[in-house]
């Protein structure tokens, strides 16, 4: 994904289930233009480490406590203007994906598929951040 010298995609990982979270976070640190800058298990802590992190990427659940991943969404694309977010869920259905879209998700992604689609998503979207912010020049 990043040409040599290019900074690593740096990813926050949202997740109520910390196996979940484990998993991906996993997945991600096998690829060496990534960084996991961070994890949550809520929608309300996601918010507050997207503030802090200024992630290139999250990876959001639908469904959470305290703050689902929707809700989730709108604050965080605030918090950290530009960001990518991933919503990742089990329930596939045409309205979450059309809900997702509504709050400015950039791409939906079902749990089931995640072992194909995961890493191919957050390099496209964290490809796109970043040519962006050289772009702009940040």
């Amino acid at each position: 994904m990043a040409a040599s010298g290019a900074r690593a995609a740096k990813v926050l990982v949202v997740d109520d289930d910390p196996d979940f979270r484990w998993l991906v976070g996993a997945t991600l640190r096998s690829e060496p233009a990534i960084t996991v800058v961070g994890e949550a298990g809520d929608g309300r802590s996601a918010i507050a480490l997207a503030r802090r992190e200024r992630p290139d990427v999250v990876i959001l659940d639908l469904k959470m406590p305290e703050l689902g991943g929707l809700e989730a969404t709108r604050w965080i694309k605030d918090a950290a203007p530009g960001v990518k977010v991933v919503v990742v869920t089990s329930f596939a259905e045409d309205v979450y994906r059309r809900l997702a879209s509504v709050v400015g998700a950039d791409r939906f992604l079902d749990k089931r598929d995640l072992a194909t689609t995961l890493l191919p998503a957050v390099r496209d979207l964290a490809r796109e951040r970043l040519d962006r912010g050289v772009q702009s020049g940040r």
